[in-house]
């Protein structure tokens, strides 16, 4: 930004916060929640493409405004026209296990659990995985998060089974009938085992792993479980999260990934809410600056303008066998005040001035035009209307029929 242009923003900043009213404020802090709310369902449902898709559509848009591209323009508004119900379509899925967090989570406020339990599970499964790359087991151990697993998940045997060394080794030995599969651990119970898991969508960067790691990868770049993995073939232990895969040497490491995991999905009291209001500090600082830009962007610096429109007068509620003989003014111009983007849609059909003649008597009467006259869509205001009265004359219906 050149000198003299960050010295006159600079400048014009008194100018600027003069100018802000209380509404301001509250539309973008209540902006900045809606975007909040849909930062956390992309966090939460990993539907990370949802944000390309729509800043791709919102680029082509603007790119056939600001270029007067016609084809493009016919193409891309009635897309955007629908497109709360073409997302709600097509993210149905997405969009049922958000609503899933906030009701799982909140279940898991009726319990009281203590550290130790995380730790003694932990301490039990790291036992075990090490046993199982002794033994060449392989394995893929899921502990679930905040989202229910059922969705993204196909098969499995129910078992809701105490985590115990001798159980884990019993599923995962070969001969055992589920030992291919994976075991969804959650609130320190054995779920279910032999549960088949969705591979992960990008397999170059698993060059040299099996399926096994594959699926570990995969559950958790759909959800936010915690995967661990024992490579029956190398007798390594890896863990997936977030998507991405390590690899782990050293036991207390690992016990210390496993027992952290399942403490923070523990924590007595923890609730969607407290999610909301206390954590994801960046995703709050996020939505607020993404407000308030689009706030300067499209309300602040395109400015309240004037238009005036020519707006036929409509005479309503005339009495019973009388009719209008005539009207000195048969239209009005309003002049009306508001948004500069909103004036794009504005038709004279928009804006409606109407006389009342219930009250009317046969004879000459002038009425006078105001505000209570001029029907407006909600975000303009009226500036004035020209003229400020109407002469009506009103006679018999009989009196002006065709003889």
């Amino acid at each position: 930004m050149p000198t003299s242009t960050l010295m006159t923003f600079i400048a014009g900043l008194p100018a600027l916060f003069d100018s802000l009213q209380t509404k301001d404020f509250i539309d973008v802090a209540v902006a900045a929640f809606l975007i909040y709310l849909i930062l956390i369902f992309i966090k939460q449902s990993r539907s990370y493409f949802i944000v390309s898709a729509m800043a791709l559509l919102m680029g082509v848009n603007i790119l056939g405004s600001t270029f007067n591209l016609g084809l493009t323009r016919q193409i891309i508004q009635p897309i955007l026209t629908f497109i709360v119900v073409i997302i709600v379509i097509v993210f149905q899925r997405e969009i049922r296990r958000f609503f899933e967090w906030f009701s799982f989570a909140s279940r898991r406020l009726a319990y009281e659990r203590k550290a130790n339990v995380s730790e003694s599970a932990s301490v039990a499964i790291t036992r075990a995985l090490l046993e199982m790359t002794q033994r060449r087991f392989g394995a893929i151990i899921v502990f679930q998060g905040d989202y229910p697993l059922e969705d993204v998940t196909e098969g499995g045997v129910p078992l809701d089974g105490r985590i115990s060394v001798p159980l884990l080794l019993s599923i995962f030995d070969p001969t055992s009938p589920g030992h291919d599969g994976a075991i969804i651990i959650n609130d320190h119970r054995i779920r279910r085992f032999g549960v088949h898991l969705p591979l992960a969508e990008r397999f170059d960067r698993l060059d040299g792993f099996g399926t096994r790691h594959r699926a570990a990868v995969g559950i958790t770049e759909k959800t936010d479980a915690l995967a661990i993995v024992v490579s029956e073939e190398k007798g390594s232990i890896s863990y997936a999260s977030d998507g991405m895969l390590n690899t782990v040497t050293e036991p207390e490491r690992l016990e210390k990934i496993i027992e952290d995991f399942l403490k923070e999905n523990i924590e007595v009291g923890i609730s969607p809410w407290r999610d909301l209001v206390v954590r994801n500090f960046l995703l709050k600082l996020s939505a607020l600056l993404l407000s308030t830009l689009l706030w300067f962007g499209l309300v602040y610096q395109t400015g309240v303008t004037t238009k005036q429109v020519l707006a036929p007068i409509e005479f309503r509620s005339i009495p019973s066998g009388f009719a209008i003989k005539e009207s000195d003014v048969h239209e009005a111009t309003v002049t009306v005040s508001g948004n500069y983007r909103d004036f794009q849609g504005l038709t004279p059909s928009s804006i409606k001035v109407s006389v009342n003649l219930a009250e009317s008597k046969e004879g000459t009467k002038r009425y006078t035009l105001g505000s209570e006259n001029v029907t407006l869509p909600p975000y303009f205001s009226l500036t004035s209307i020209a003229p400020r009265s109407v002469r009506v004359t009103i006679s018999p219906a009989s009196e002006l029929a065709p003889k």
